[in-house]
């Protein structure tokens, strides 16, 4: 049974993995202040907090966005009023808590927010510890919620938040730019993504595929399982891209997609060699990555391969050298260097504007 599971026994939690990460807080007393939802214990900035849950109790609502397991509350629950002091995607991680840990984010810091406000939960990212991905605004103050999966759980452990930005990266192939992220489920990075304006990425040829495992798929010597936008939600068996774009290339491992134990409906790039698997929304226990893609963002003289602020013989003999083939040359982006792209570059012809 679910609420019969043994008690989270990774290790404490790694600052070098932080960064610039700092103690901001003594241990905190369960018991306190911030017991209560309506009295948020202030935090700020990116930085790892001790805390106890031991004697909380439970005010806060239940919320239909932290419905794991068929319960939706999160028990004995304290509460952190968190200020960001910069923009993009912060994580907040429980792992290595001594107990089984549930996690929620609230919108702002009003004093007991209700469910709609919640705009990330998570239950079990690493073994029973929570960890969640959210995008941030600096200035911008959001309630974290800390507390237990069971009513009868309590326990100590660290709160980190931290930067979860890992790479910004252009592919020169396409002049896309892939922006690589802390994650937790698809399901929540995908809707990060689209508080960013975009989707996750979406893959169309073996050249990309290539491309993305040698960049990200053992990034900062760690053997990666990436998100992608590939999903088959609407209809079993009918994977799409989150992104609408159309299915031209797939990569799957051998046997896969599979829906082994059924739900498995979003795929995980394998940084080990670049082939994807169906996975269930939680991630399976494994930790991931995500991918954004974001662009083109058009350079004012696409034809100036050279960089050299005029379109002349060096840009024809990219064309020429490329003709048949893809890549930066392929200027209207149809897969292949021909006849419009010279086109285009000649009618570029000159001093860049």
């Amino acid at each position: 049974m679910r609420n019969n599971r043994r008690l989270c026994t990774l290790g404490p939690i790694s600052l070098a993995a932080l960064g610039a990460c700092i103690l901001i807080s003594p241990l905190a007393n369960g018991q306190g202040a911030n017991d209560s939802c309506g009295s948020a214990q202030p935090i700020s900035g990116f930085g790892v907090t001790a805390y106890s849950t031991v004697g909380a109790t439970t005010d806060g609502p239940a919320a239909p966005a932290c419905l794991f397991f068929s319960v939706s509350q999160v028990y004995n629950d304290i509460w952190y009023c968190w200020t960001a002091t910069e923009t993009g995607v912060a994580f907040v991680d429980l792992c290595g808590s001594t107990f089984d840990t549930k996690l929620a984010v609230y919108a702002d810091c009003s004093p007991c927010a209700g469910p709609s406000a919640v705009i990330a939960c998570n239950d079990d990212s690493c073994g029973y510890g929570s960890k969640l991905s959210f995008a941030a605004e600096a200035g911008r103050s959001y309630t974290i919620r800390v507390g237990a999966y069971a009513a009868t759980g309590t326990g100590t452990g660290n709160i980190s938040v931290g930067n979860g930005s890992m790479a910004d990266i252009t592919n020169p192939a396409n002049g896309h730019r892939y922006l690589a992220y802390q994650g937790t489920t698809w399901t929540a990075s995908e809707a990060i993504a689209v508080s960013l304006g975009s989707h996750l990425v979406t893959i169309d040829n073996q050249a990309e595929n290539d491309w993305i495992r040698a960049t990200f798929g053992n990034l900062l010597g760690v053997d990666r399982r990436i998100w992608i936008g590939f999903n088959d939600m609407a209809l079993e068996g009918a994977f799409a891209w989150a992104d609408g774009r159309s299915v031209t290339f797939t990569n799957w491992n051998p046997g896969e997609p599979n829906n082994g134990g059924a739900g498995e409906d979003f795929a995980e790039f394998l940084g080990s060699n670049g082939r994807w698997n169906d996975l269930a929304d939680s991630g399976a226990g494994f930790n991931h990555l995500f991918i954004i893609e974001l662009g083109p963002t058009a350079p004012p003289c696409p034809a100036d391969f050279d960089g050299d602020g005029t379109v002349a013989g060096s840009d024809l003999a990219v064309i020429l050298s490329n003709w048949g083939g893809t890549g930066q040359a392929d200027l209207d982006g149809d897969g292949i260097v021909g006849g419009t792209d010279m086109t285009t570059m000649l009618s570029a012809w000159g001093a860049c504007n």
